[in-house]
């Protein structure tokens, strides 16, 4: 058994303790803040409206995500979406056009024009992309690390669904989906990184088309990923704060909220600068004087990247992990609107609407929560909207008043829902730092993270800045990361006993 502590109470942090303590070993979860779950946060208003911080959904992409929810015992409390959120919208020419589902529908769709449908439908015979070699990448200094040429073959979206499927394909539908997830910009992000199964398709099929007839990607033996195209979302009853409310439940006392850490520190260092857990100790420091610092075996960073820079450590660890902490985050609003039902013109009837940037809304997208799930608003005379602003796309909004933001969405509303009344509910969230962005060159963190982990065994880094921005990535990859604490603990133990 080993000693770890964990900083940070987020979805990660949380997961690793759970997974874990059931692996045997003593865990302790370090979290700043009043409550745990991060972004991961459920306001109930007395009146019956539910409003989500962050996130809203989970995807339900691996056994593991179910297996974690029977762990806790909350199958009861699962909900799916309503039969009648099926549709997607995206906007066009100022008003609401339905995603095509089949290619029956994307043949008729007025979404996209007859000359990008016929791009579309020659997909399969366009080339792959060449790799080009480059000898610089994977250097094993921290010189080379940082000097390393990353964006080789590191292609935009922007660039490859041009390349791919046309210029209007992109302007419209992946506009709108990369504002709905990244609240980013096409032209930065990295297709390897930020959307790694479509790089998959092209590499293992040649053709996106294709792959998607033949099942999608090619999965390694073993592996209880669910195709994404498959793979149903859900939340809970109570809304998605009870993820983190019970596993912070099951850890009790393992978790320490209020617990601000000011530092990190290795008992023991080698002259070479290499620090050993197991042989030495890791001691955390916290930013209450009266708190006393306490020691472990091994340390998970789990907060978010750019608190990075909040924390002082070991001048080569230091060094090494700072940069990451530049990982960009836009600023995102979300602004939760309750109205009566008789007064939205439109039938609600999906899971709601993504806005391209060519369209000129001030507004990134809008999801009709209370067609979504039941219990998001009073009752069915009654519905909740939950609107997105700011991202890459006009962060300047986000600067802007609560008032002068619900404007901006109440007028974005009336044009494309026909809503005539006002909200009689309102809930805003500033994120100014939201979402880590998976720039084209990101695979200079990855580098620099990895090279953290080599280089000072007992020390992890974990969180949506490094596996995947989505609460299944997290889960997912937390899986995988206590397998590796745990087998890298049961080898560091069987060592000190030869």
């Amino acid at each position: 058994m080993a000693r770890i502590g964990i900083i940070g109470a987020g979805i990660s942090g949380l997961t690793l303790a759970l997974l874990l303590r059931e692996k045997g070993h003593s865990v302790r979860v370090l979290e700043a803040s009043d409550q745990p779950g991060g972004a991961i946060r459920t306001t109930r208003d007395h009146g019956g409206w539910i409003a989500e911080w962050g996130p809203n959904t989970i995807i339900e992409s691996s056994g593991r995500i179910k297996r974690l929810i029977a762990m806790l015992d909350l199958e009861g409390r699962r909900r799916y979406p309503d039969v009648s959120a099926k549709k997607r919208y995206i906007v066009r020419g100022g008003r609401m056009v339905a995603v095509p589902e089949s290619l029956w529908e994307l043949v008729r769709t007025p979404l996209l024009s007859r000359s990008a449908k016929l791009r579309i439908l020659q997909e399969p015979f366009r080339r792959r992309k060449r790799i080009v070699p480059s000898s610089q990448q994977g250097g094993s200094s921290l010189h080379s690390v940082a000097n390393a040429d990353f964006h080789a073959n590191d292609e935009s979206l922007a660039g490859f669904v041009r390349r791919r499927l046309g210029d209007e394909f992109l302007k419209w539908p992946i506009d709108a989906l990369v504002g709905g997830i990244y609240a980013g910009n096409p032209e930065r992000l990295s297709v390897q990184h930020a959307f790694p199964r479509l790089a998959l398709l092209e590499e293992q099929h040649g053709s996106l088309l294709l792959g998607q007839l033949k099942g999608g990607i090619r999965r390694p033996p073993g592996s209880d990923e669910i195709p994404r195209n498959k793979a149903e979302i859900f939340s809970f009853d109570d809304g998605l704060q009870v993820l983190p409310e019970t596993i912070s439940n099951r850890l009790g006392d393992s978790v320490s909220l209020n617990s601000r850490v000011a530092g990190i520190e290795s008992a023991h260092a080698a002259p070479s600068g290499k620090i050993f857990s197991l042989n030495g100790r890791w001691k955390i420091t916290f930013a209450d004087p009266m708190e006393p610092p306490l020691t472990f075996d091994s340390v998970i960073y789990a907060g978010t990247s750019h608190g990075l820079k909040t924390i002082t450590m070991p001048d080569r660890l230091s060094e090494t992990v700072s940069p990451v902490a530049e990982v960009p985050h836009p600023p995102v609003v979300s602004l939760t609107l309750g109205f009566h039902r008789r007064d939205i013109g439109h039938p609600l009837d999906g899971f709601g609407v993504l806005v391209p940037g060519i369209e000129e809304f001030p507004i990134l997208g809008t999801l009709f929560i209370s067609t979504l799930f039941p219990n998001r608003a009073p009752d069915e005379d009654h519905v909740t909207l939950t609107t997105y602003l700011g991202g890459t796309r006009r962060p300047e909004i986000a600067e802007k008043s609560e008032d002068e933001q619900a404007k901006l969405v109440l007028d974005s509303l009336r044009t494309l829902l026909g809503l005539r009344g006002e909200p009689l509910f309102l809930h805003r969230i500033l994120w100014s730092r939201a979402i880590p962005q998976y720039e084209t060159g990101f695979g200079r963190y990855l580098a620099m993270m990895d090279r953290a982990e080599r280089d000072h065994p007992g020390f992890y880094l974990a969180g949506n800045y490094r596996t995947g921005i989505s609460v299944g990535d997290t889960i997912n990859a937390a899986f995988d990361l206590a397998d590796r604490i745990d087998r890298d603990i049961t080898g560091n133990q069987k060592t000190s006993l030869l």
